[in-house]
């Protein structure tokens, strides 16, 4: 096995929806699931200055089949301007947009496509509302959460015992304190301080689910002081020591990218963003032993720079997969982005702001810009790709960094790394 791609592949355009509810969030309110994915497919699309017809190409994918689509290949064809395309459906939960795009570089690399579609969606917050293929209806919390947990290794996982709340936030907590001799109260102020430097991104990305900031949050709840607000019954443990603020938020939502050959990225009026180094690991339960690092995570990232051809000094942007901010913590450090052990120090000293000297998450993460399942990792594609291309707006990076890291997994697990780097 090479490792390498056989000729460069480039992102042209990235595009998504407002991130929130098919039925409550005005911007989406009116809009079928259809609509949404066609949404983001002509953001793409016209981001990459691409008419349908130059696309050869779609991969299509998303995890919850009961409250989306089975065989979306063909019943989003034609609302996303792809019927008689070669295309196909792919699940890799919420690492779907990450690997679908891995895919779709190793078809173009091998000259079989010049330009591939990559979609990603899912909605999480409602379902179809009897047999009707357009009217929906709201998914209660604990359907939507059993839904989900399909995706991890039944064999294993405990409900409300050993699952996702526990096994990827409160025992990684733990286990990270124990290891670098943090107390739990400076854990309390290190995830408070985390989560306002993500809302703050959030509130200045338009298409986040959260438009505000946590100190306004805590204000209009009525507090004065943002750590009493923090460690109040607003803000509540859901696996301890972690409470609910340092966790996803939940949303409906689609992005899209689109992908091609070096020739293509040549006739492009604008920045392409070179695909330099990718792979993907999958590892079932248990996920890591008392290190709480990620075995997968340690074989894709290792694959990725090698790739590349880069070391994780050479990064000026790093976004891991932020389900949990103390995984995202833990896993930034595997990637050499953050220091061993001083992620949660950087976090509190604001380093990990769009202003700071290891910027991070800078459109807001799974928390404030939420996460929808499959669509989510194309979002964080198209922020990597804003900030190199010096596009990101109020929040963006000062110098636009050369080379940017997104990581993200796929429930339960699939570890999936993408480099990217400006230009040609």
């Amino acid at each position: 096995m090479s490792g390498k791609l056989n000729q460069p592949v480039y992102l042209l355009g990235a595009g998504c929806t407002k991130f929130g509810n098919l039925l409550k969030s005005a911007e989406l309110q009116g809009l079928a699931l259809q609509d949404m994915v066609a949404v983001a497919v002509k953001e793409a699309l016209a981001d990459a200055k691409t008419d349908p017809g130059e696309i050869d190409a779609y991969i299509i994918g998303n995890h919850t089949a009961q409250s989306s689509f089975a065989s979306a290949y063909s019943q989003l064809s034609k609302w996303i301007g792809m019927d008689l395309k070669a295309g196909v459906q792919m699940a890799a939960a919420c690492s779907t947009t990450n690997v679908g795009a891995q895919l779709a570089a190793a078809q173009i690399a091998a000259g079989i496509y010049d330009k591939v579609l990559v979609v990603g969606f899912e909605a999480t917050q409602t379902n179809p509302k009897g047999l009707s293929p357009y009217e929906r209806e709201l998914t209660p919390t604990d359907v939507m959460w059993l839904w989900t947990d399909g995706g991890v290794g039944q064999a294993y996982s405990v409900p409300q015992g050993y699952d996702i709340f526990p096994v990827y936030n409160g025992l990684i907590a733990l286990g990270y304190c124990r290891k670098f001799g943090i107390s739990i109260e400076d854990y309390d102020i290190s995830m408070m301080e985390l989560c306002r430097t993500r809302r703050l991104h959030g509130s200045l990305t338009p298409q986040a689910v959260w438009q505000e900031t946590l100190e306004d949050e805590a204000k209009r709840l009525g507090f004065n002081d943002l750590f009493e607000f923090w460690t109040s019954d607003q803000n509540p443990f859901l696996a301890w020591p972690t409470r609910l603020h340092s966790l996803v938020t939940a949303v409906d939502g689609a992005s899209a990218m689109v992908i091609s050959n070096q020739a293509g990225a040549k006739e492009y009026q604008g920045t392409p963003i070179e695909i330099k180094g990718m792979s993907y690991c999958v590892g079932d339960l248990p996920w890591y032993k008392e290190d709480t690092v990620f075995p997968a995570d340690a074989k894709a990232l290792a694959a990725a720079y090698q790739m590349a051809g880069i070391a994780p000094q050479d990064l000026g942007y790093c976004s891991t997969h932020d389900c949990s901010h103390i995984s995202s913590i833990r896993i930034a450090e595997q990637a050499g982005y953050l220091p061993e052990g001083e992620g949660l120090k950087y976090a509190r000293e604001g380093r990990l702001r769009f202003d700071g000297d290891r910027p991070m998450h800078t459109h807001g993460g799974r928390h404030a810009f939420g996460h929808a399942w499959a669509a989510s990792a194309g979002t964080d594609i198209m922020e990597a790709m804003k900030q190199i291309r010096g596009q990101a707006g109020p929040k963006q990076i000062k110098t636009p960094p050369e080379f940017g890291l997104v990581h993200n997994h796929g429930y339960a697990m699939i570890s999936s790394v993408m480099i990217l780097k400006g230009g040609m």
